[in-house]
């Protein structure tokens, strides 16, 4: 074991048990593997609509209709 290591272990077991929920939570937090989203995300869909046009902000419940950020083929 590291020197960092021991010191870490030694600093826990001195930790008061109200702690050591609090503490737990944010090793928890490191140690877990950090999220991947797909790219690009469904929201890029919305340049331009299957037809081609842009005016999506006037047609939004046109677009939302066709699928907004469905995967296209």
């Amino acid at each position: 074991m590291t020197a960092h290591r021991d010191e870490l272990i030694h600093l826990i077991e001195g930790l008061p048990d109200d702690q050591v929920e609090l503490v737990l939570a944010d090793v928890r937090r490191l140690v877990s593997p950090t999220p991947v989203g797909e790219w690009p995300p469904r929201f890029f869909g919305i340049g331009e609509s299957r037809d081609g046009r842009t005016d999506n902000a006037r047609r939004v419940d046109e677009v939302l209709a066709e699928g907004f950020g469905a995967r296209r083929s």
